[in-house]
């Protein structure tokens, strides 16, 4: 081999080491700060600020809305306040945002908030045009009708030549036009602007149906209702809704801590790890209790290095909101309004879809 065959083949193996440095994400540091660069993560941002910027959406009673005082209560809002007692110390430390349904995935994809805690559908179409990850489903839900009982529709089946009332910039919309064009169903669809707008004017007869997912349907009529039993919420689902929490992609350290603060949520449940026992640990607390709320430093604890966090962060987030069984029955369950059931949105244990990868290998 010549001199100059070596010289050629090292400077074309320094040329392939470049490109794969380029190619190759930069390693980040633990609390979510890219290394080599000056840009901070929004782990680190939130921190700094000791806020967690939270889009929300009202969706009704036991979803999202303000109470009497202008606090932001609902399922939702337990979630955000969960993550913020896990990254920044506090629940409090919370910066509710309202966004409506046109603009809030271009808002989260901007940046324009840390995390949209709402009612909104994980789909493929959003995760590749706006930009956006969706690290988990909050709620397993489905697109449902509920109708005026003078229309004398009782089934999916009677509702030919009926107008739908739906909130524009949701996926009901397309759902809905899907369902009925592949089953042959004439619709008149009226869309508004915002949910509430959609369901004042079903309210208020413009419309004979009101098309949502079936958990707000159910909040709406609980609440917001004239005379809710003059309202049916027909049986079936037109199209399958799974509820997430969205984040803008592209930071994978922050992507880590909102899902598996969620997932603290439903490993607490498993563990029948309350809210009371995350803010008052009893001596005695079996092990695997006390190496979820971090009583057991440098042994494996909650494992907060490994998302940036303390080891504290998943008794935190348990203590502000509870786990996944206390946040869905005071807001959606038995403790509530609603009363409904837990169906798909049950453990694992229990035949239901949800449950949380374990924390340690």
């Amino acid at each position: 081999m010549t001199g100059r065959t070596i010289v050629g083949r090292i400077a074309a193996l320094l040329a392939v080491t470049v490109v794969l440095a380029a190619l190759t994400p930069a390693p980040a540091r633990a609390d979510g700060t890219p290394t080599g660069t000056g840009t901070a993560g929004t782990l680190a941002r939130v921190r700094a600020n000791g806020m967690l910027r939270c889009g929300v959406i009202p969706s009704g009673q036991g979803l999202s809305t303000l109470d009497e005082q202008g606090r932001w209560i609902g399922f939702f809002p337990d979630l955000c306040r969960a993550l913020a007692a896990a990254v920044t110390g506090s629940g409090r430390n919370v910066d509710f945002v309202e966004l409506n349904t046109r603009s809030r995935l271009a808002v989260v994809a901007s940046g324009g908030v840390d995390v949209l805690m709402a009612s909104t559908t994980w789909t493929l179409r959003r995760e590749g045009e706006p930009g956006l990850v969706f690290p988990y489903v909050a709620l397993y839900d489905g697109l449902g009708l509920m109708v005026h009982k003078s229309a004398g529709i009782a089934a999916l089946d009677k509702v030919q030549d009926s107008t739908v009332c739906v909130a524009d910039g949701t996926t009901t919309v397309r759902n809905l036009e899907d369902w009925a064009r592949i089953r042959g169903v004439r619709l008149m669809v009226r869309r508004s602007p915002t949910v509430d707008a959609a369901a004042t004017a079903f309210f208020n007869h413009h419309c004979d149906l009101l098309a949502a997912d079936r958990t707000a349907l159910f909040a709406r009529r609980a609440l917001h209702a004239p005379v809710p039993s003059d309202y049916t919420i027909l049986p079936g689902i037109l199209a399958k809704e799974p509820l997430s929490a969205a984040i803008a992609a592209g930071d994978p350290a922050w992507e880590r801590v909102v899902r598996w603060v969620f997932f603290a949520a439903l490993l607490a449940e498993e563990h029948n790890i309350t809210s009371d026992d995350a803010a008052f640990p009893k001596p005695g607390t079996d092990y695997e209790t006390a190496r979820l709320l971090g009583m057991m430093p440098g042994f494996g604890g909650a494992m907060g290095a490994e998302l940036g966090l303390d080891d504290q962060w998943l008794r935190r987030a348990i203590a502000e909101a509870g786990n996944y069984r206390e946040i869905f029955e005071r807001n959606l369950g038995r403790n509530s309004l609603l009363k409904l059931e837990r169906g798909l949105n049950a453990l694992w244990t229990d035949g239901g879809l949800l449950f949380a990868p374990p924390l340690g290998g």
